[in-house]
């Protein structure tokens, strides 16, 4: 009867002495294993992916209509104008990543739905950015959807929500596109009754401070119906995050 105190005594001490061992050999192995050059979970504690979002935000582009007819090329646009941002963007996913002084560096990757609208009325004529106003007009909308590989550091000082973003996709997308041009001083009527398909393409350089985007972006689309028809829009913008 005596004999069952003594016995748990003797485990409980053989398994004390058992976990001092084990901490004790963690943390020479860890003090002899060289600097990763990955990030570790505890390096990535304080990098910020980001969750499902929909930003919403307002951009200064100007959107380039493009079409041939009869072999004849034309261009249309809009000087620059204001335009929605509204975008969806799934979670950020890492596919590697590397420690700095300050933060970390990510190669990764996420989904992007990005839709818009346009209103081009100058016809390019003798420049090749600058249209001039003769009466025509095309306008339409867009939405494209596209994975995005980006590179993203930060935080970029220790405490901040500052980081930088760059990054890039193609993928499917619907442009919808309808008025006239001027086809060496023919106009004709240009664009479609409904939404065509066509292939999106989307590139920016990001500053993130916090929910708030401040981008450079690049947005593309070129049809898929034979026509050679694509709406192209360079500019920057501002957009506010919302978690979803």
């Amino acid at each position: 009867m005596n004999s069952v105190p003594i016995i748990k005594s003797s485990v409980a001490a053989c398994l004390s002495m058992l976990l001092v061992s084990v901490g004790a050999q963690a943390a020479d192995d860890a003090a002899q294993t060289p600097q990763s050059a990955s990030a570790s979970v505890s390096d990535l504690a304080v990098f910020k992916l980001n969750k499902q979002s929909f930003e919403l935000g307002l951009a200064y582009t100007q959107a380039t209509f493009k079409t041939t007819h009869a072999n004849i090329g034309t261009q249309i646009t809009d000087n620059g104008a204001p335009s929605p941002i509204i975008e969806l963007r799934s979670s950020e996913k890492i596919l590697k990543a590397w420690p700095m002084r300050v933060g970390n560096a990510v190669v990764g990757w996420d989904i992007n739905a990005s839709a818009s609208i346009y209103n081009t009325r100058y016809q390019i004529l003798n420049s090749a950015l600058r249209g001039q106003d003769i009466g025509t007009n095309v306008s339409g909308g867009y939405i494209g959807v596209a994975p995005i590989l980006f590179f993203k550091m930060g935080p970029l000082y220790p405490g901040s929500e500052l980081y930088l973003k760059v990054g890039g996709g193609i993928g499917p997308g619907m442009l919808k596109s309808s008025g006239t041009s001027s086809f060496n001083g023919t106009v004709d009527t240009v664009g479609s009754s409904s939404p065509v398909f066509a292939i999106y393409r989307t590139a920016s350089w990001q500053f993130q401070a916090g929910n708030w985007y401040f981008d450079i972006l690049g947005k593309g689309l070129q049809t898929l119906d034979g026509t050679h028809t694509s709406l192209e829009s360079y500019g920057f913008g501002v957009a506010y995050r919302i978690g979803l």
